[in-house]
Order: structure tokens, then sequence, then C-alpha cells
């Protein structure tokens, strides 16, 4: 019996830690749902980080956006210069100017465009038809600024009429077409391939608004999707 018990007492000197260190199911139980709910809080930090993190480098990005504008001449002969920073100067007594990086002065006969951190304008030189504008109003003297880009351009240039400030807006078909003289018939005729411009623009209620209804209709025409096939 002895000897028995001295053969088989190293397998009962193993078994008995397994027996004593069983896992209790209930116990386990028990400890899951707060398991959960630490995994879930860990997942749901994790997500409004990335959020955050995520609108932060939108608004990062928005800025830089913003402030990458380019500035830039475009010479008589075609050719572009750019610049840092372009400020246009005007003033009693002085000739209207663009100021360049370095203090490089460009004046209105030199150029037929120019881009700066405010808006873009080309020379009235450029357009089919346009009475001369001698007083800077906004841009260069003779300059139309562009207040809506796309598929339809469309600029307004202000002068001095001898009395007042006088606006007139100018169309301008994709980036090759020339450059015409409003009319409400030459508005109809550039937006008729997309019906939901057109409806906009020859609206009745809305013809008493101009020029608010011709910029919304450029901006539906530039923006939207639809294009009729007539």
């Amino acid at each position: 019996m002895s000897d028995f018990l001295v053969k088989f007492a190293p397998f009962r000197a193993i078994k008995e830690p397994a027996t004593r260190y069983k896992a209790n199911p209930d116990k386990m139980k028990a400890k899951l749902p707060y398991a959960t709910g630490i995994l879930c809080l860990l997942v749901l930090l994790n997500s409004c980080t990335s959020s955050k993190n995520s609108i932060d480098q939108h608004k990062s990005d928005s800025a830089a956006i913003k402030e990458d504008v380019a500035c830039f001449v475009q010479m008589k002969d075609g050719s572009i210069k750019n610049f840092t920073s372009l400020k246009l100067v005007t003033g009693v007594f002085k000739i209207p100017h663009l100021v360049g990086d370095g203090g490089i002065i460009i004046n209105a006969e030199e150029i037929k465009a120019y881009q700066n951190k405010a808006h873009y304008a080309i020379s009235q030189k450029e357009f089919t038809s346009a009475k001369p504008s001698y007083v800077a109003v906004e841009a260069l003297p003779g300059f139309a600024i562009r207040v809506a880009k796309g598929k339809l351009n469309v600029y307004s240039l202000k002068y001095y009429n001898g009395h007042n400030t006088t606006e007139k807006f100018y169309l301008q078909s994709g980036e090759e077409g020339k450059i015409v003289a409003y009319t409400p018939e030459l508005m109809k005729e550039l937006v008729r391939d997309n019906s939901e411009a057109f409806n906009f623009f020859t609206d009745k209620k809305r013809a008493a608004v101009f020029p608010k209804n011709l910029l919304a209709a450029a901006d539906i025409y530039n923006n939207s999707r639809y294009f009729s096939k007539n």
C-alpha cells in the first residue's frame, strides 16, 4: 500500500493545483458587462479624438487654401508673372497702379489681366465693346472684376460717368469665349441648355432684383450637373 502511494503521489500533486484554480463561470459572467463597458468607453473616446482631429485638419486645410490664393499679372504678350502679394494703390493725385513684391510697380497699360487676394480682373480692352473708364473703382481703371467663374463667366465693370459710379456686366462662355455686354436675351441664350438656370433667370418675379438674379442664375449654371440635350 505504501508503495502504491509513493508511486502515484506525483500525479496527485499535479492534479490538485488544477482543481484549486479552476475558473468559475458564474464569476466570469458577472465581470463580463464591466469589461464590455470599459471597451465601449475606450472606443467612444477614440472616436471623439479622431473626429476632433478630422475637424481641426479640415479647418487647417481651409485656411491654407485661403492663404494660398495666387497673385499674378498677365502681360500684354500673354506671359504670366507671379507674386506673393499684389496690392492695388489708388488715391487722390495718384495714378492707380499695382505694387508687387519688393515694391515693383505695375501700371494698367502694361497688362491685360491680374489677380490678387481680393479678385481677378481683366482689361476692358479684351471686351468686344465697353465704354472706357478712367476712374478706379475697386480695380484698376478700365478693368472689370470677375464675379462669377465657370462655364459662364460674369464680369462687373464699374466706372465714373461724371456724376456717380455706374456698373455694367459682361458675359463670357467658358474661358475662350468672347466677352460681350450683358443683355437679357444673351443671358437666356447662354443658359438655355440648363433648364434650372434658365427657368430661374426668366422667372418674372425675380426680374426686379437685378443683378442678384443674374448672379444666382450664373451660379446655378456653373454648379448644376444637369444639362438638357436640346
